[in-house]
């Protein structure tokens, strides 16, 4: 854990678009991160949707390295509707290559 995040398993993490299940999840984690909103990840192996490289990617010095995913259900494409991290730091490490998504994009409930 570090100062600014920290991270807990979630017990159930659920992903919606309208009426469409992205994913659902047993085996998610949530990140806490110091003056932001919770942040949601699962397992890739739990998202229903296509996934696909989005555009952009960054670095965060508490969490690591991610990149955007293009995210595909229903026959609608969410560019940019979620990331993963490709190289996370000590504190995230469980998250690496796990999916997060925006919550203004999706409906995400815990």
């Amino acid at each position: 854990m570090s100062d600014r995040v920290s991270i807990e398993a979630a017990p159930h993490i659920r992903v919606m678009l309208g009426t469409e299940l992205v994913a659902e999840s047993t085996h998610g984690y949530v990140v806490h991160e110091q003056g932001l909103a919770d942040r949601y990840y699962v397992p890739t192996a739990d998202v229903k949707a296509d996934l696909a490289p989005g555009t952009g990617a960054g670095h965060c010095p508490w969490k690591g390295e991610w990149k955007h995913l293009d995210v595909t259900i229903g026959g609608k494409k969410i560019a940019n509707g979620a990331w993963t991290y490709v190289e996370s730091k000590p504190v995230t490490a469980p998250t690496k290559d796990m999916i997060a998504f925006y919550d203004t994009k999706f409906t995400v409930t815990a």
